[in-house]
C-alpha cells in the first residue's frame, strides 16, 4: 500500500521560503512519513483505500513579495500492478485554511473541492490565561487574534477589562478592541459583524484567525450567526432597564424576572433561559416591546440546528474550540489577587471608573458601566465624591470585596454557559487543562491545528474536567479572600490619598 505524500520543492527553494515565514515549513500531518504518523493516524490510514499522490511544487513571488507554493502540471496518469499514479489529488484530501489562498499553510491545494477555513476559538473563565495562550498560538502558527470580549470592545477601559497592552502582544495583530467610546452602545449584532469581518480580513493574508473570549453570548453569535431579531432603540432600552432595576429594588429574583417576561408575552423563552442569564432576559423582553412578537417567531441563525442536542450543525467554518480550564479553588486566589493589582495600579480600576463618571455615565447606565468593577468601582468613588473625597479604610476593602465576589462569580456563570448541552456551539469545545504548561498546551493545540479532518483527536480528558467541575462547589463553600496587597495598611493609605486628592470638591481645579 501507498501513504500519499507531497514531494518537497527543493532545499534551497524551502530554505527561501522559510526564511520569510517559518510557518511555510509546516505539512500537513496527512504527510508525514509513516515513522512520523501516531499509531491512530497509521491504523486509521491503513484501514482505507489511497491512491499514490505524486505532486511537483515550486516557490514563487505572490503579491506582497511573499513566497507562495504554486502546483505544476500534474504527470499523466498511468496503470500498472493494478495502482493508479496520479497527479489529481483524492477528493478526501483537505487543509487547513483555503488551499492555495493559504499557500504558506499548504504545500498542494485540493482539486474542485471547496475547503471550509479553520478558525481556532479560545474560551474559558475570567483570569484563566486565554490571552497568555492565543499569544503564544498566534506567533507558533502566524495568527492574528480576534477579540470577543464585551467590554474589552471600549476604548480606554484597558485594566478593567484586563486588555493586553500594545507592547506586550509581540507584534501580533488584535481585532474588535476598542471599538467605540464608552458613552456608546456596542449591539451584539455589530460585534457579529466587526468579528466576521476581521476574520475573513485574516484569512485573506493567509493567517490563522484565534478568537479569544470568556462573554458566552459573543461566541454563540459568533459562531452561530446573526439571528433576525429586531434591534431595541435606545427608549426601549431605557425602559427594559428600569422595569428591571424597579424589579431588583422590590427584591426581585431570577424567578421574578422569568415571570415578568413571561407575562410580557414570551414564556416559551423565558421558561428555557438558562438560570441568572440576565443579558438574554433583557434581549428577549427588549424583541417583545420592540416588535410585540415572541423570540421564537423571528428567523434563526444560519449555524442553527433546531436539535438542541442531537442535530447536526452545517457550519461555515471549520472551528476548533477549547475552553482553558483550571481548578476554581487555584483560579479564585489569582482572582482576588489580580483584584487587587487592578485597583493598586495608579492608572488603574479607579482612575478608569472616574474618568467614566467625568464623562456623565452613570453607574448600571449602560454596557461600559455594568462591566465587573466598573459598576463596583463607580458606585464607590460616587460616594467619596458625596463626602469631599473622604473615605475609610472599611469602606475601602468593603468595594475591594465587591469586586472579587462578582469575578469570582462571573466564573461560575461563564462555567455554567460551558456546560450547557442546549447550545450546538458548546458541543464544539474541548476542555484543556489550564494548570499545565505553557509549551504543552500550545504544542498540543498547534498539533491539532495542523491534524488532518478525517485523523482522531489526541486530546483527552474534556468530559471528566467538566464532570469535575460540578462538584467544585462543595469545596468552595468555605472559601475565603486572603489579600496579599492591602494586607498592608500603607498600600490602603495610598489608594486613600488618591481618592482624597482626585475625588474631592476640587477635582475640576
Amino acid at each position: 500500500m501507498f501513504i500519499p505524500r507531497a514531494c518537497p520543492p527543493a532545499a534551497s527553494q524551502l530554505a527561501s521560503s522559510s526564511s520569510h515565514n517559518p510557518a511555510a515549513t509546516n505539512l500537513d500531518p496527512f504527510f508525514l512519513p509513516p515513522d512520523r504518523l501516531t499509531q491512530k493516524a497509521s491504523s486509521h490510514l491503513r484501514s482505507r483505500r489511497w491512491s499514490r499522490l505524486s505532486v511537483r511544487a515550486k516557490v514563487a513571488v505572490g503579491e506582497g513579495g511573499r513566497n507562495i507554493l504554486v502546483k505544476e502540471s500534474p504527470p499523466a496518469v498511468e496503470t500498472g500492478g493494478g495502482i493508479e499514479i496520479s497527479g489529481r489529488c483524492p477528493s478526501r484530501l483537505e487543509y487547513p485554511g483555503r488551499g492555495i489562498d493559504h499557500g504558506e499553510r499548504s504545500m498542494v491545494k485540493p482539486a474542485l473541492r471547496t475547503q471550509k477555513a479553520r478558525v481556532i476559538v479560545i474560551a474559558g473563565p475570567t483570569a484563566v490565561g486565554k490571552t497568555r495562550v492565543a499569544l503564544a498560538l498566534a506567533k507558533q502558527l502566524g495568527g492574528e487574534i480576534i477579540g470577543a470580549d464585551s467590554v474589552q470592545v471600549y476604548k480606554g477601559l484597558n485594566v478593567g477589562s484586563a486588555k493586553t497592552p500594545v507592547h506586550e502582544r509581540g507584534g501580533v495583530p488584535h481585532h474588535v478592541l476598542d471599538m467605540v467610546l464608552p458613552t456608546q452602545e456596542y449591539a451584539i449584532g455589530q460585534f457579529f459583524k466587526d468579528a466576521r469581518d476581521a476574520t475573513e480580513l485574516v484569512l485573506a493574508k493567509g493567517r490563522v484567525p484565534i478568537v479569544v473570549g470568556g462573554t458566552g453570548t459573543y461566541l454563540h453569535w459568533y459562531m452561530n450567526g446573526k439571528a433576525g431579531a429586531p434591534k431595541a432603540t435606545p427608549l426601549v432600552n431605557a425602559a427594559v432597564e428600569a422595569d428591571i432595576r424597579h424589579l431588583r429594588s422590590r427584591g426581585g429574583g431570577w424567578e421574578a424576572g422569568v415571570r415578568m417576561l413571561a407575562q410580557a408575552g414570551d414564556p416559551v423563552t423565558a421558561y428555557s433561559l438558562a438560570p441568572n442569564d440576565w443579558y438574554q432576559l433583557r434581549r428577549s423582553l427588549e424583541i417583545v416591546k420592540v416588535s410585540g412578537r415572541p423570540r421564537a417567531a423571528f428567523p434563526k441563525p444560519f449555524n442553527y440546528s433546531e436539535d438542541g442536542i442531537n442535530g447536526d450543525t452545517e457550519w461555515d467554518y471549520d472551528f476548533q474550540c477549547y475552553f482553558l480550564y483550571q481548578h476554581r479553588s487555584e483560579l479564585y486566589h489569582w482572582i482576588d489577587f489580580r483584584c487587587e493589582q487592578m485597583v493598586a495600579e495608579s492608572g488603574g480600576l479607579l482612575k478608569e471608573a472616574s474618568w467614566l463618571l467625568d464623562m456623565g455615565v452613570a453607574p448600571n447606565s449602560n454596557s461600559a458601566s455594568r462591566g465587573i468593577g466598573y459598576q463596583e468601582a463607580m458606585e464607590f468613588l460616587l460616594e467619596c465624591r458625596d463626602t469631599g473625597g473622604m473615605t475609610t479604610e472599611e469602606r475601602f476593602l468593603t468595594f475591594l470585596s465587591a469586586f472579587q465576589k462578582v469575578s469570582r462569580n462571573l466564573v461560575k456563570k461563564q462555567l455554567t454557559w460551558f456546560r450547557r448541552g442546549d447550545h450546538s456551539e458548546v458541543r464544539l469545545f474541548h476542555w484543556v487543562d489550564a494548570s499545565q504548561p505553557l509549551d504543552n498546551i500550545v504544542g498540543a493545540l498547534k498539533k491539532e491545528y495542523w491534524r488532518h479532518p478525517d485523523f482522531p483527536t489526541e486530546l483527552e480528558g474534556s468530559e471528566a474536567r467538566k464532570k469535575a467541575s460540578y462538584n467544585e462547589g462543595k469545596v468552595l463553600k468555605y472559601y475565603e479572600v486572603t489579600n496579599r496587597i492591602f494586607s498592608n495598611p500603607e498600600a490602603i493609605a495610598r489608594v486613600l490619598n488618591w481618592i482624597k486628592k482626585t475625588q474631592g470638591f476640587n477635582r475640576f481645579f
